[in-house]
Formats: C-alpha cells, structure tokens, sequence
C-alpha cells in the first residue's frame, strides 16, 4: 500500500482499499517502472478524492433509454466506416485559411496575422495564451501580430490551427456517451503534457506537440458521436470486461479510434505531424518510428493516469517503456514537472472551455 500513498494515517481505510484495488486494475496490462509506480501515485491520489466528492462516479451507469443495441455491419476499415452514416464535423472558413496560409510557402506573418483577426474569439483565445504560464513572455502580448513575432510564423500558426480545430468538438445531442468536458480537458491535458515532454526531449517547435496533443483523439469524437449504439456498445464491452478502450474498439470493429482519427486528418489536409499525432497514439510501432507519435503516445497515457481520462475504461491499457526512455526522461524529472504541468492544464482549460 506504502507504494501508492506514503502517509496513509488519516485516510478512510475502506475508501483506500477501494482506490487501491482501482488503481491495481487502471494499470494492470502497463508494466512496472519507476514512471509507472509515480503515475500509480498520482491516480491513488486523484481516484482516492473522487471517490469522496464524486462517488457516483464508479457507479455503475444504467443504459440510457431509447438506445437500440449495436448490431453492425462492421465495418472493413476506417473508410469504409466513414462512408457509412458518419457526420464529420464541418471545418470554419478560417481554418480552411489558416490551412492555406500554412501550405503557401510564400506566407508571411502579416498573412496570418490578417487571418486570425477576423474571428474575434481565435484573437481572444491566442493572446490569452500568449500570455498564459505556458510561454511566460516578458511582457504583455496584445495583439496577434506581437504574438506571431514572439512564436514565429510555424509556432503560431500551428496554435492557431490547433485552436479552431479543438473548437470542432462541441455536443451535438444530449446524454451522449462521450462527455464533452472530460474529452477537452483530456485533448488538453495531453497537449500540454506532450509539449513537456518535446522540451526536456530537446525538440524544436514545441508548440505543434501540444496541438498534436490537443487534436490526437478526432477519431474517438467521430467514432462516439456517429452511432450512440456503436460508443454504447464500446463503453459496456470496456466496462463489463475490464478492458480497455482500444480492446473493445479492436474487438468490435477491428480498429481503433488512433486509425481512425489519421484517416480523417488525413482527409482534412491537416500537417503530417498532427495526422501521425492522431494516428500513433496507440501504435508502439509507429511511435517508435516518428516523434510527432511517439510524444503523444506517452503523453496520452500520463494524461489518462493524472485522471484527466475520457471516462470510458477502466483500464489505461499497454504502455510501451521503451518509448518513453527514447526521450531520455527519467521518473524524477516527471515529479518535479506535475505541479507545473497540473497548473498549466488548468489555466488552459479555462481559457479554451468550450463553456
């Protein structure tokens, strides 16, 4: 118990076990390490205070009315699934701009600057974070221009994308299995997680991991907002035979929601780098191959065990390790950037909550 919890004096012993015995299977198929016993840590602690003020929480959830069972067809493939009654989410006009204006070689600042300035809640939420923990700029960024020169031209635009894109996810119906809030806060988590792990790895242009980290899970959204039977069908497999997400995507469809989501960055002419991020995130083997996978995969993971998961498993599922040492990160260099971490999540959250 010592492993999870340290001073364990003055908790409820009963509540406790029950996080501990929770926690065991969050991470039962992810191995040991030292990353893994402090993530093991920190969800004791997270499980432990949601199983005091949100207890309903591991309850077990009745099947909402008026949803038919699952009964396929399965589908051959991630674009045979697309060609079926899937609503892909419709791309604003100033993405599509933002898309051209990265894609031209002959853009300039001015051109992006120009962009961002006809939507009034993209200037809002860049110069928010321009001047949020996660740069820490010397002085006050008030305009977009000032912060495209203080992130360079690739740097900003990519946030810029990366905004409007996360803007997509918005609830389409009520009572839906996929918790549009839990799905945000988990997108951003995982960027700004993965864009600490691409600046203590040495990478350049760090910011497109953290929009690679917002847009990872588009497949997931498309997947659990198309057909209620289907993400239904997913979510009791998950739950009923503690599996996890990826599991009970393979066995019902015989792909996962990563697939799914490259696919579509793919058909969104999005940067290579955010179709690898969707693509790779539960891949080890294209992790192993790219970065802009690789990053995402371990920061996916590390967000789900903090608790900033999407609520569908209770199992985190495969970890592979050696991603994670290829970054030449140690356990104790992941402690000392939680409290930094947890914060810069937090402000970003407020400042990107579709709320």
């Amino acid at each position: 118990m010592q492993q999870y919890v340290g001073q364990t004096t003055t908790l409820n012993p009963q509540i406790k076990e029950a996080a501990i015995k929770y926690v065991r299977q969050m991470f039962r198929q992810a191995g040991d390490s030292d990353l893994i016993r402090v993530l093991k840590k920190e969800s004791f602690k997270d499980i432990y205070k949601k199983m005091i003020v949100e207890p309903d929480e591991f309850l077990p959830k009745p099947r909402p009315a008026g949803v038919e069972p699952w009964v396929g067809p399965v589908p051959e493939g991630p674009r045979d699934f697309l060609k079926s009654k899937v609503v892909l989410p419709s791309l604003p006009q100033v993405l599509i701009e933002i898309q051209k204006v990265i894609k031209d070689p002959d853009s300039s600042a001015e051109d992006l600057a120009e962009v961002i300035n006809k939507d009034p809640k993209l200037v809002a939420a860049i110069l928010r974070l321009a001047n949020s923990a996660m740069f820490n700029f010397r002085s006050e960024v008030d305009t977009p221009s000032r912060a495209i020169a203080l992130l360079g031209f690739k740097q900003a635009s990519s946030l810029a994308l990366g905004t409007v894109s996360l803007s997509l996810f918005k609830r389409t119906a009520d009572a839906q299995i996929l918790k549009v809030e839990k799905f945000w806060k988990h997108s951003i988590a995982c960027g700004i997680i993965a864009q600490e792990i691409a600046r203590e790895a040495g990478y350049n242009d760090i910011e497109h991991f953290f929009v690679g980290g917002m847009l990872h899970d588009i497949g997931l959204y498309v997947e659990f907002e198309s057909d209620r039977s289907l993400a239904l069908e997913i979510y009791e497999s998950a739950r009923t035979n503690g599996i996890s997400l990826y599991d009970a995507e393979i066995n019902l469809l015989g792909f996962d929601h990563a697939t799914l989501g490259g696919v579509i960055a793919e058909d969104w002419n999005f940067p290579k780098s955010l179709v690898l991020a969707a693509a790779g995130h539960n891949d080890p083997v294209l992790a192993k191959k790219e970065p802009d996978a690789g990053v995402i995969y371990v920061a996916d993971f590390i967000a789900r065990a903090m608790g900033f998961d999407v609520g569908l498993s209770p199992v985190l599922g495969v970890f592979d390790h050696e991603i994670y040492e290829s970054f030449g990160l140690s356990a104790e260099s992941f402690v000392y950037m939680i409290p930094e971490v947890r914060k810069q999540i937090d402000e970003t959250f407020e400042i990107l909550n579709p709320a």
